[in-house]
């Protein structure tokens, strides 16, 4: 009788140990989710500010592309076209580093061509010999990343998409240029 009860106990103990186990891996399971969804939450988030950045100084360069040029226009204009450039290049690393952390590595988003275009532009203006061409093209380069700035709702995968568009948009301009 003492062997059969001390048995029970120890199956008892076992049942419980495998229960404590499961739940625990269970409780483990909800928690790597719940830190995925944050570790994401907060990668969007320091992307949508980086958007909101480009935005801000693509608004400015739009802006200043509308006033006659003098020396001191010139010289915002070439700021700005700096900061946008800079921001834009900040926004496509960070997502591709930041997306290889979430696991998104087959979703590389960034090209550069608006990067590119907003070069041959600060380089067009910087020489002085830009053409009435060559501010139409910018201007539809600064319209396009403006209009990228708007992808709602942010998420990773939006934000991806939207630097692929408007990267094929640039490359289409920079095509253009190149004629």
């Amino acid at each position: 009788m003492k062997l059969i009860a001390r048995d029970a106990l120890y199956l008892f103990l076992v049942f419980l140990l495998v229960v404590n186990l499961w739940v625990t891996s269970h409780e483990n399971e909800k928690l790597k989710i719940g830190q995925e969804s944050i570790k994401e939450n907060l990668i969007v988030s320091q992307l949508t500010h980086e958007i909101f950045e480009v935005r801000h100084h693509a608004k400015l360069v739009k802006r200043l592309m509308g006033n006659h040029l003098d020396n001191e226009s010139k010289l915002a204009l070439l700021i700005e076209l700096n900061n946008t450039k800079y921001s834009l290049s900040k926004l496509e690393m960070n997502a591709d580093h930041l997306g290889a952390w979430l696991g998104y590595e087959e979703n590389t988003p960034s090209e550069g061509e608006c990067v590119e275009l907003l070069d041959v532009v600060y380089s067009s203006i910087q020489r002085g010999n830009m053409t009435n061409n060559d501010v139409f093209l910018a201007s539809k380069g600064i319209d396009a990343i403006i209009n990228f700035t708007y992808v709602y709702p942010p998420t990773y995968e939006n934000i991806v998409k939207g630097l692929g568009e408007m990267n094929r948009e640039c490359g289409e301009l920079l095509q253009e240029a190149k004629k």
